[in-house]
């Protein structure tokens, strides 16, 4: 009995598909942002559709006037002054100029209806682009009631289910104390980074105070259009936008009670010696999830893991079997490798059991494999162990008494 429909003649079967998936990392990190533009002119509203995601690039001059005036128009700006050009996902929300509370809730918005910063769900559907970074500058310091921030516990729910997303908000300019409260409300979040405190920046000539997170996702993309990939730390690096921070922060090298230390130590992100970033850790102080408090490892371990889900659908609806067991694991392994290539990961293992693969899940179409690897850390703490060396000294002794000797000079003589 033949497997194939009965046909009297030669046929040919053509699959051009690769058979071996290939896992590619995201090409650019986006920024995704929800924001009021109060300002915006009547005529000039259709082009921003509130609770709708909307693609804008930074280079978009004609689009950015529109905005109008205000905090979402500067954040832009403050992105453009970090040297990048890249595309947005922007959310504009109604406006209120009644409380700080009734403008919270349209900045947040439902969940059920996608709309404030739960619009930056669609992105991907809507836009074909997929926030990698998310703010909200302006509306993420508030502790309203002495409670967790909503719109920053929006962005960190958004960030869990978009998977390979950052979280980048503002905590409270009065003191790195009231900075801390911020962090420790997101302790168990290996998705948010919170920053302290606001900016000096240059706009409409004239030095202000604005909030810090626009520096920092944008100095994160750069970082990522530098290397092309998203597995290198941007700290320790300059923010080209920013003149100072709003409040002094005291950092001195060797010392670890300085304000700096203090607030990294914390939780919490910051500038040192004028516009030096200094956040290598996320929020995640919590001791259930301190392990990958470090945001170059979280973004490595969450890039990866998102990048194998779509080229991996093609292999949905083939037979179960050795080959495909094999041409999967065959994936994994060329992906991992090509990232311990660029240095992203120091070690790998692709491994299938049988305690995984019971044939009970066999029998349902199951199929499991174990991807262990682990993330190449960043640098963050060099210690120099200093001490004397007195043995030094006998080999000066042995040194000045062979230049004597050399000289050759019976009365000039070096002894024990």
């Amino acid at each position: 009995m033949s497997a194939t429909s009965s046909f009297v003649g030669v046929r040919v079967f053509s699959d051009l598909r690769d058979t071996v998936a290939a896992i590619d990392t995201r090409d650019s990190t986006v920024i995704g942002m929800a924001m009021p533009l109060p300002n915006v002119a009547a005529g000039d509203q259709a082009a921003f559709p509130l609770d709708e995601p909307i693609r804008i690039s930074t280079d978009d001059t004609d689009t950015l006037k529109k905005m109008g005036p205000g905090l979402a128009y500067d954040a832009v700006r403050q992105i453009i002054t970090e040297g990048i050009i890249t595309d947005l996902a922007f959310v504009r929300v109604p406006a209120t100029n009644t409380t700080i509370d009734a403008q919270m809730a349209k900045v947040v918005g439902d969940a059920g209806a996608k709309t404030g910063l739960y619009a930056l769900l669609g992105a991907k559907d809507e836009l074909k682009l997929e926030p990698g970074l998310i703010i909200a500058p302006g509306y993420t310091s508030q502790r309203l009631g002495g409670v967790m921030n909503p719109a920053a516990q929006a962005i960190d729910i958004i960030c869990k289910r978009i998977i390979d997303c950052i979280g980048v908000t503002d905590t409270a300019a009065t003191s790195r104390e009231d900075a801390v409260a911020n962090a420790n409300d997101f302790a168990t979040s290996l998705n948010m980074l919170a920053m302290y405190p606001a900016a000096q920046v240059y706009l409409d000539g004239a030095t202000v105070v604005r909030p810090l997170s626009p520096h920092v996702a944008a100095a994160i993309v750069r970082r990522d259009k530098e290397v092309g990939n998203p597995y290198k730390a941007a700290w320790n690096r300059p923010l080209i936008g920013v003149q100072a921070p709003s409040q002094r922060v005291t950092y001195r090298d060797g010392d670890p009670n300085t304000d700096g230390n203090f607030l990294v130590q914390n939780g919490v992100g910051t500038v040192i010696e004028g516009n030096l970033l200094w956040s290598p850790y996320t929020t995640a102080t919590d001791p259930t999830v301190v392990a990958y408090k470090s945001l170059k490892r979280i973004r490595t371990r969450r890039a990866i893991e998102k990048a194998m889900l779509r080229p991996l659908r093609q292999y949905l609806s083939e037979d179960v079997g050795p080959h495909l067991v094999t041409l999967i694991g065959q994936a994994l392994e060329e992906a991992c490798a090509e990232r311990q290539a660029v240095g992203a990961i120091i070690g790998y293992e692709v491994s299938w059991s049988k305690a995984l693969n019971p044939a009970n899940l066999l029998r349902q179409g199951g199929l499991r494999l174990k991807l262990r690897f682990e993330e190449t850390p960043d640098l963050t703490d060099l210690g120099i162990y200093s001490q004397p060396q007195p043995e030094a000294f006998d080999v000066l002794q042995a040194a000045i008494a062979a230049s004597i000797a050399q000289l050759g000079d019976s009365n000039f003589i070096a002894t024990a």
